[in-house]
């Protein structure tokens, strides 16, 4: 079954909430069931107008019902649980939740506003509810997959905590938090599947297609969906207490729901990209991050904002703040020639006459005469270049990676760099030109761009999952054809570093994007890799127009002013994007092969956050 969902969208006049005059008999509370004995469906019926709070059943069939004003009845639940009910009832305490574990037996918990009562549950599960309460956070829910063990999830008033589920499950339970919702009830077919419900939204996976039809007909009435519960022979039980709750807009369903005229997931269906990550600053902060998807195309890992992308040509503008780093701590200067610091000869083209320098700010904005790889053919020529030059193809499994000097000679798969017209005549967006930045970069501080990015640039942002390693110990997204399928190898490696080599994730990304607003708009230095004069420099435009260094640049001298970079490796495609003025930005990740998924992605978070 595919995944499926419901946002509420209901007239102001029946999201108002209910019960707020208390548990008063309220005929008009709905509910459904199937597949459950005559005696729970008439137990239920006759409780549903007081409002369920929990229904829950235990591996061998039995059942309990409790309402908000403490009815209850149950039928062949362990005598102790019974008991226990019974009292907490009766001291007037309100039950949030009963749960049996699918092993059985004498396992149960119980809930309330004031504490928990639990037999037989795993250590590290009943210590986060304990710890949950310790922390003055009431536990909603508990609900637990069928195959047992120590698996469980703990909802609380504020948040979630989870282990051993399913990964798209927790994917789903930690998106649905990001837009300012609470996730309420989460429950586990024992054939396999699961229900996230958070307020006005639900996500489910392989629950009985009459199950999930009913639960459309609840929240398509303005019902909140508050239990939801699956017996051991594939029964189920919904129910409510109350009509949806008035909510403030959640942006991550609106961007979900404005993707190039669908959903978020039609269009990574039709672009058969199975995993994208997004992220978004607001007020300088990540407002809110999420996960769609698959980490590879048949594979049980979900891809969340922690997980690692290669970040393509996004690798440019994330190296640039090394290269201007390197000028402030007493390397070359952005306006000195490069090929003094490269330790290499750099061969120029026969009709290349000019005796302008390639300096360091010219290959930062892609006009020192190093044409990209694509655009140097015929090798004698210098003009008629075909458009579209300056990435690499990588290296897949089963070719031998060349060192960077080697890519520099021509050995590897790309032409040998030189230079091909004059420097700073011409714009030719160039790959090629951050490799010898890159060289630079390493001859000058006898360091690989690897150890050097991580020591003074990712460590001092805090951007704990980004490298330009080859092969990063992080957990990685592969790469997929534009059929969807994974590519050899699952990812090219690219020595080209500098170029095309960085893996990140966007959650590192917007760190970065909030780092460079806030030290752009400083009145002086902030904490960082980069004095605010230099981050000034980086934004601001330099011998190519539109482009700062290693950025393109967007709306001077406006408050929408804006510096971005998108990236397109061999199955992977990213764009970011950054407003300094107005405190915002996000970043986009995906394993597929066309860039058109995450330009929708992007233009629907500008239009739902009003950015340019």
């Amino acid at each position: 079954m595919e995944r499926r969902r419901f946002l509420a969208l209901a007239g102001a006049a029946s999201l108002a909430a209910a019960g707020s005059a208390g548990p008063a008999l309220a005929a008009s509370y709905p509910f459904y069931d199937a597949g459950v004995t005559a005696e729970a469906h008439a137990k239920l019926g006759e409780l549903a107008p007081y409002g369920v709070t929990a229904f829950a059943f235990t591996p061998s069939g039995g059942w309990v019902v409790v309402t908000q004003d403490g009815r209850y009845f149950a039928r062949g639940i362990p005598d102790a649980c019974f008991t226990e009910l019974g009292a907490l009832v009766k001291a007037g305490r309100r039950i949030h939740c009963l749960a049996f574990p699918p092993e059985g037996g004498d396992r149960w918990v119980i809930t309330t506003e004031k504490g928990v009562s639990a037999r037989g549950l795993t250590a590290t599960c009943l210590d986060r509810i304990k710890s949950s309460y310790a922390a003055g956070k009431q536990v909603v829910d508990v609900a637990f997959p069928p195959a047992g063990g120590d698996r469980w999830v703990v909802t609380t008033t504020s948040g979630f905590h989870a282990k051993g589920v399913d990964d798209e499950c927790y994917q789903m339970m930690r998106n649905l938090t990001q837009g300012g919702r609470k996730v309420t009830r989460v429950a586990f077919p024992k054939a396999g599947g699961w229900v996230v419900v958070a307020q006005d939204e639900y996500f489910a996976r392989g629950v009985p297609d009459a199950c999930f039809t009913k639960m459309g007909t609840l929240a398509g009435g303005g019902w909140q969906l508050h239990t939801v519960a699956f017996a051991p022979g594939g029964g189920w039980v919904l129910s409510t207490r109350g009509k949806t709750p008035a909510l403030p807009a959640d942006k991550v369903r609106q961007v979900e729901n404005a993707v190039g005229g669908a959903t978020l997931w039609q269009r990574m269906s039709a672009y058969r990209t199975p995993g994208v990550t997004v992220a978004v600053v607001v007020g300088n902060k990540i407002a809110w991050s999420t996960g769609y998807g698959r980490l590879e195309a048949g594979g049980a890992a979900a891809a969340h904002p922690e997980s690692a992308f290669q970040a393509a040509s996004i690798s440019k503008a994330v190296a640039a703040l090394g290269v201007l780093r390197l000028a402030q701590t007493g390397g070359p200067a952005l306006s000195a020639d490069v090929r003094p610091h490269l330790g290499w000869t750099l061969p120029q083209r026969d009709c290349v006459t000019s005796t302008a320098a390639p300096t360091i700010d010219r290959l930062l904005t892609h006009r020192a005469g190093v044409a990209g790889r694509g655009s140097t053919s015929p090798a004698g020529a210098c003009s008629g270049f075909t458009s579209g030059g300056g990435g690499f193809a990588g290296y897949g499994p089963d070719a031998a990676v060349p060192t960077l000097l080697q890519v520099m000679n021509g050995e590897g798969n790309s032409p040998k760099i030189e230079l091909t017209t004059a420097p700073g005549a011409e714009y030719h967006y160039s790959g090629a030109g951050f490799v010898l930045l890159q060289r630079m970069l390493e001859q000058r501080t006898g360091r690989t761009l690897t150890d050097y990015m991580q020591a003074e640039v990712f460590a001092p942002l805090g951007m704990t999952t980004s490298s330009y390693a080859l092969a990063p110990a992080f957990e990685l997204a592969s790469g997929h054809t534009s059929t969807g399928a994974v590519i050899p190898g699952k990812r090219n490696r690219y020595p080209e570093s500098a170029a095309a080599g960085l893996y990140t994730n966007v959650l590192d990304l917007c760190r970065l994007v909030s780092w460079i607003n806030r030290a752009y708009t400083a009145s002086a230095d902030i904490a960082g890799p980069l004095s605010r004069a230099s981050v000034r420099t980086l934004l601001s435009q330099g011998p190519q127009p539109g482009m700062g260094r290693g950025l393109f640049l967007a709306g001077a001298g406006t408050d929408g002013f804006s510096y971005s970079h998108d990236g397109s490796n061999y199955g992977f495609r990213s764009l970011f994007q950054g407003y300094p003025k107005l405190g915002a930005g996000f970043a986009v990740l995906a394993n597929g092969s066309d860039a058109g998924l995450v330009t929708e992605i992007a233009t629907a978070i500008k239009k739902v956050h009003g950015w340019p």
